[in-house]
Parts: C-alpha cells; structure tokens; sequence
C-alpha cells in the first residue's frame, strides 16, 4: 500500500525533530566542553599568574637580602644584582668600600670602630698591636689578604680586638655556666670582696616575650658592711653582661647586711633560620 502523503510529512517532521535535537545536543555538547575549558584554562591562567608573582617577590626579596647583607656588590649602580653580578660575585673578594650601609660594612666599619661600645670593653689581647704599640688595621689588612685562610684569620682578630668584642661578651653565642661563673667572680674581685656562695640554679627559665634568647638563672649570696654591698650591686649593675635580678633578699646582721638574690643572664640559642617555605593552591581543596 502506498503511503499516505500525511504519513510521509509526519515521518519527515519526526526525522527533522530528531536531527534538530541531536544537532541542539551535539552543540550543548560542544558549548558545554568550551566553557569547561575555558574555565580550567582561566584557572590555569589565574594560578600561574599567582605562581610568577610570588616568584618574582621571592627574587625581589633575595635580592634585597643580597644587597642590604653585603655579599655582592651592585656594580652598575641600578638599584639591584643582576643575574651576572650575582654569577660574578665572590663574597670573600667583596671589599667594604663596595657594599657601604650594607649589614657588611656596619658591623665591620662603623660597629668595629664604635667608641661607645669601646668605652666598655675589656683591655684588648697584646696580638691587638703591632710592634710599635699601635693598633693594627684589620679592616685594611682584610682588603689587602689574598687567600680564604688569610681573610678568616682576620676576621676572627677582628672580632677579638675591635669593639665587636662587645657584644659576645654582651650576649654569648652559646650557653656556658662556668664563663658566666668566671665573669661574676671577676666583678667581685674588682669590688674588693670574696662571695659567700655563687653557684647556678638546677632549674629551667622560660622566656616567653624573647625569642631566640635564653637564660642561665644563677643564685648569688653577698654578706657584708652596707658599703661592701652597695659596690659588688653596682659593678653588677655596670657590666657589660645584663643580670637580671628576679628576686631579693635582704637581712640585718651583726657584721652589716646579708643579701641573698636570684638572677638570670642571658645567651643566644642559636641561629635563627631566616629562610621560609610559601605553598600556593589552585583553590581552597588540597
């Protein structure tokens, strides 16, 4: 039987509905895959954007820390190390006139030669001077030295024969009782008098407002006339080395006053790490 032309319309109009939807769900298709990618690679682009960023601040950071420290010199003059000035760079080489205001130059040139911190220090070691009685010149004998060995050397009498003596002394680099011991006695020598009893404590002090800093707490006993008393307080009080006097005890005796303190000192626990670790993500989900 042939078909009826109502039959065969119907049938034309199903078959364009199906093309149509299949072409609509095919563009859906395609259109939805766009925007995907079009969001994965926005993302992409956004987080790689974050990543050159705190690349380059990380660059911009080191480079500072480079300059203000005084390792290399900035030889053109622009404001910053460029990657050939860094490559070039000896450290060991860099002389002081080349690094002025840098950490470098400060602690070496103007610290060295401070004469306040001078005013308090110690007499200098007899390798401090040269054979006619003058103080040698470390800072030129370094710009002048040739070899690593030679520039170590150096550097070391400087620290023990300039001003920079000060501040170990001031605050050790290490914990040790008995030099603390041997610099509480050397302050009652200079006042003329012989301690009852000085020992440390058997106990741990916790600094909780310094960091990078601890103590040695010590236990000092000092019985004598008032006048006796008040001169080993004030050398105490005067020396380079801060003792910290928590707590107090005085009494009244038949030979003048007994005093009984507690105190800390203090000392450096070690280097601090200046280095950090940044971690960045694509978004909040790990």
């Amino acid at each position: 039987m042939a078909a009826k032309p109502a039959d065969t319309k119907r049938e034309k109009i199903s078959k364009a509905q199906q093309l149509t939807m299949l072409e609509v769900l095919g563009a859906s298709l395609v259109l939805g895959t766009c925007l995907v990618l079009m969001n994965f690679i926005g993302k992409y682009i956004e987080f790689n954007t974050r990543i050159i960023a705190a690349k380059n601040e990380s660059i911009a950071m080191y480079d500072e820390t480079l300059r203000n420290i005084g390792i290399c010199p900035d030889t053109d003059k622009d404001g910053r190390l460029s990657a050939r000035e860094i490559e070039e760079c000896d450290p060991n080489s860099v002389k002081l006139s080349q690094v002025p205001n840098s950490l470098r130059y400060n602690v070496l040139e103007v610290m060295a030669q401070n004469a306040d911190l001078e005013s308090v220090a110690r007499k200098r070691n007899e390798n401090c001077y040269d054979a006619d009685g003058k103080r040698i010149d470390f800072n030129e004998m370094y710009n002048s030295a040739t070899t690593e060995s030679e520039r170590q050397q150096i550097l070391q009498a400087t620290k023990i024969c300039s001003s920079l003596r000060v501040i170990s002394d001031a605050l050790p680099a290490q914990k040790n009782t008995e030099a603390l011991m041997a610099s509480l006695n050397q302050l009652f020598i200079i006042s003329n008098w012989e301690p009852e009893n000085i020992a440390p404590r058997d106990e741990t002090v916790v600094l909780d407002d310094l960091s990078g800093v601890e103590a040695i707490p010590v236990t000092l006993q000092v019985n004598g006339n008032g006048a006796t008393v008040l001169t080993v307080l004030n050398n105490i009080d005067r020396s380079i080395r801060n003792f910290d006097i928590t707590s107090a005890t005085v009494e009244w005796t038949n030979t003048g006053l007994n005093l009984t303190a507690r105190a800390n000192a203090y000392y450096m626990d070690g280097v601090w790490n200046l280095e950090t670790e940044k971690t960045l993500r694509a978004g909040d989900k790990k």
